[in-house]
């Protein structure tokens, strides 16, 4: 009896350490990073930043895909602020997700199909976008300032003003935004050019960064 309440207990144990470190991964990938106050007067540049527009999730087909017709007008409003940034002569960054902590990868696998896991064809940004020769940062969470060399490309060019647009609006785009506020940082969000998954969230999601500070345009 005694062997067999060790090893019920070494099982709640290991069921309880495993259900930690995923957890532990998961708050890590919706959590948006702190850094340095930057100084405004300082950075008085501009940049377009564009969000997870990768084909693994605007061309999904199954439950976590979004409507074409949808995704079809953000991507074309998406372009028209591309072009008009550059017509500027404002810089222009794109983003990529690639999911790298294995925890996350096992849940990605189990419950979206693998998409964002590394290897699939789909991790490549998406047909319709007017890349050009601009930089792709790549980040493995939901804030973009995860990434320390997107930090370094703000820094060198004195920018402090970010316009974000992409996707998922309630997740990856509101956590640069937050990164970026945290930071001292001027956001603003193009709603148009924005995607999300889960429409009735974007709301509650909208009035919070606005009360933070951001701009919905």
């Amino acid at each position: 009896m005694s062997v067999v309440l060790s090893f019920a207990g070494i099982l709640v144990f290991a069921l309880v350490a495993v259900g930690l470190y995923f957890g532990f991964y998961l708050r890590k990938l919706g959590t948006p990073t702190k850094g340095a106050l930057i100084d405004l007067s300082e950075r008085p540049n501009k940049a377009l930043i564009v969000i997870d527009v990768q084909e693994d999730f605007t061309r999904n087909e199954g439950k976590h895909g979004f409507d074409p017709t949808v995704r079809d007008d953000a991507l074309s409003v998406i372009n028209r602020e591309i072009e008009a940034a550059r017509s500027s002569g404002v810089d222009v960054a794109f983003v990529k997700n690639i999911f790298r902590d294995w925890p996350v990868i096992k849940v990605m696998n189990l419950l979206a199909g693998g998409i964002g896991t590394p290897g699939r064809e789909g991790l490549k940004l998406d047909r319709a976008l007017e890349t050009e020769d601009a930089p792709v940062f790549e980040k493995a969470i939901g804030d973009t300032f995860s990434n320390p060399g997107f930090e370094t490309w703000l820094a060198d060019r004195n920018i402090g003003s970010l316009t974000l647009v992409g996707l998922d609006a309630c997740h990856c785009v509101q956590l640069t935004a937050k990164g970026a506020l945290s930071r001292g940082f001027h956001v603003e969000i193009r709603e148009p050019a924005t995607l999300t998954a889960t429409p009735r969230k974007w709301s509650s999601i909208k009035h919070d960064l606005a009360d933070a500070g951001a701009v919905i345009a």
